[in-house]
């Protein structure tokens, strides 16, 4: 079927165009059927950027523990993550807009969905295992509701048997929206479906799927980069918007502004929202899913100075006059816009 630029879908036929460009569409079917999906290297990137991440992962762990940092006695029975990975090295940044990854992210959530944490994980020898367990932000046992909330996307940096201790997915788990009870994560402990994968490949799935590890039977370290996504107007695990810098902004594409969530509309002051602001934002780097909120997977361009910091706004402060003026512009916006769309009805119609 061809995928025209069809309004009444939003932003959701630009991203299926490109993720069947990227030959997705097997991983979009997995996604819906089974709750997670494995992408090979082939489909994420060239082997020199696995070497890179391995690299820049490596030299970050000998930084933050020394020159143990990379021993294997260190990290024996140890399966540990490692918080806010994102400015330790430019190509983590890369990493969170990768298309493939990206785009079923995006698929999952929204196109204008934001980074929620960047870790990596870093596990040794022996029977320590991550329990069966679900994403959702609400560890109660209720149901929970129907439309993922957030998303994670493991970036393996060395490959991944059962026995070197991979990830593992209890599949269709998705679609039961709630919590796994003590009970039932003894269960699957040892029933879930390990992912066996090469370095380089990457595993995406969404909130509700239940998941957890196997132990490391093998020698050496087993390594792992994470970025975990969210839809917008939810607290992120990590502080992006408040440490993100200009030069960061600069060095990556617009879409990676909007991964930080530098063009937010909140928290609200009481003079209301940065219209201007917002008005002049290149797409990508704000909230909506329209067809034209969208920005292509593929635009790797550096933003060079087209998106900035978000301001610091004085939200204790009421300017009066201002918002008054905000407020006209934003109805006479609103009104031009629906006068657009008549037009242009009117035009296809005669």
């Amino acid at each position: 079927m061809e995928i025209g630029d069809w309004k009444s879908t939003g932003s959701v036929a630009l991203l299926h165009r490109e993720l069947r460009q990227l030959g997705l569409d097997s991983n979009i079917a997995e996604l819906s059927s089974f709750g997670f999906t494995v992408v090979p290297p082939e489909k994420v990137g060239p082997p020199e950027f696995v070497e890179e991440v391995r690299e820049a992962l490596e030299k970050t762990m000998l930084r933050r523990y020394g020159p143990d940092g990379l021993a294997p006695e260190r990290w024996a029975n140890v399966n540990d993550i490692q918080r806010f990975m994102l400015w330790e090295d430019p190509v983590f940044e890369r990493l969170s807009y990768n298309p493939a990854g990206l785009g079923l992210a995006q698929y999952l959530l929204g196109t204008d969905c934001v980074l929620s944490l960047c870790a990596a994980w870093v596990k040794g020898p022996g029977e320590i295992r991550t329990g069966i367990h679900g994403d959702y932000l609400d560890p109660a046992i209720n149901a929970q509701p129907e439309r993922v909330i957030n998303c994670n996307m493991h970036f393996m940096v060395t490959d991944y048997t059962k026995d070197d201790g991979a990830i593992s997915f209890v599949p269709g788990s998705h679609m039961w929206r709630r919590q796994v009870t003590a009970g039932e994560a003894e269960k699957w402990a040892d029933q879930a479906v390990a992912v066996e994968a090469p370095a380089g490949s990457m595993v995406i799935w969404g909130n509700h799927t239940w998941h957890g590890s196997y132990p490391k039977k093998t020698p050496g370290l087993r390594m792992t980069l994470q970025c975990e996504y969210m839809r917008r107007r939810h607290q992120t695990e990590e502080a992006y918007r408040e440490t993100v810098t200009q030069e960061a902004l600069d060095r990556n594409p617009v879409r990676f502004a909007g991964l930080m969530d530098v063009y937010s509309l909140f928290p609200f002051g009481k003079s209301d929202w940065d219209i201007e602001r917002q008005a002049n934002a290149e797409p990508g780097s704000k909230g909506g899913q329209s067809i034209n909120a969208y920005r292509s997977l593929f635009d790797m361009e550096p933003a060079s100075g087209r998106t900035t910091l978000r301001p610091c706004y004085d939200y204790m402060h009421h300017d009066g006059k201002m918002t008054s003026e905000r407020n006209a512009e934003r109805a006479q916006r609103m009104k031009a816009a629906q006068n657009g769309a008549q037009d242009q009805e009117r035009s296809k119609s005669s």
